[in-house]
């Protein structure tokens, strides 16, 4: 989970947009939920599934997804078919679940600097 402030929130036809601040992060997450109670400065709690986070060596250009998180793989967990890529992100750590041909065809190691990426549909208050 990462512990995060709301810095901004836009509302419009039943859909959400909110922004978070944590640590060296800006976040973004999309929501049909009635969220009316959250503010902004509120702190929360953010989370989402290990198997929505997709990797890159370099950062992404010109593409949709807002949420990018510099990181380090600290460990490998290698199957035949899935791989865990456990990530360290200064105060927090999270998982990425990637293919084992993915794994290899990017060459992965442990103390990497990759780039972790999570949908703004992805992101949920926990």
């Amino acid at each position: 989970m990462i512990k995060a402030k709301i810095s901004a929130i836009e509302q419009n036809d039943g859909v959400s947009v909110f922004e978070f601040s944590a640590e060296n992060l800006s976040l973004k997450m999309l929501s049909l939920e009635n969220l009316q109670n959250l503010k902004i400065g509120d702190e929360v709690l953010l989370g989402f599934k290990s198997s929505d986070v997709f990797v890159a060596t370099s950062p992404l250009l010109n593409c949709s997804v807002s949420n990018e998180i510099k990181a380090e793989i600290s460990n490998i967990q290698k199957g035949e078919i899935t791989s865990s890529l456990h990530l360290n992100a200064g105060e927090f750590e999270f998982e990425s679940i990637i293919s084992t041909a993915s794994l290899k065809r990017l060459n992965l190691a442990p103390g990497d600097q990759i780039y972790a990426y999570v949908k703004a549909t992805s992101l949920y208050i926990a």
